[in-house]
């Protein structure tokens, strides 16, 4: 993700918002919309489509973190993105588990964690440029006061 860049794509609040406990079926539904037939998305899509980016702001976004993120650390990413919103029940029903996105440095590299008390995931992206601090909304707000 160009640093330049940066600040005009969603921040790590947005990333996460798309996967509470609240959003984590539109995301599902958004999820159904943009996969190709062997489940597979472009890294990004999801949030595009949550977020309603047009086609202009999708393709720097898709973009800039592709050239950030090389292809395994995204496909690591899906899979695991993909396994949480695809969750079924005891019953066979969709039941997708929430999960948050965290990043920090160091070596690079993507551990995913499950808490079954929420139930929960976490993902760790370590070593990789992090999307801006804060929401999208609260940049643009920023910089018109």
């Amino acid at each position: 993700m160009a640093i330049a860049r940066r600040n005009k794509h969603a921040g790590r609040p947005d990333i996460n918002a798309q996967f509470t406990r609240q959003n984590i079926r539109k995301t599902l539904a958004d999820y159904k919309k943009i996969k190709k037939r062997n489940g597979d998305y472009t890294f990004g899509g999801l949030t595009a489509k949550f977020y309603r980016f047009n086609s202009e702001a999708t393709e720097a976004w898709e973009g800039d973190i592709a050239d950030e993120y090389p292809k395994d650390a995204q496909d690591e990413i899906k899979r695991h993105i993909i396994h949480a919103l695809t969750h079924r029940n005891e019953r066979g029903r969709a039941d997708p588990i929430p999960l948050t996105i965290k990043w920090g440095g160091g070596k690079r590299g993507v551990v995913a964690t499950y808490d079954p008390s929420g139930p929960s995931y976490t993902i760790e992206i370590m070593g990789y440029l992090s999307p801006a601090a804060a929401a999208i909304a609260a940049r643009r707000k920023a910089r018109k006061s």
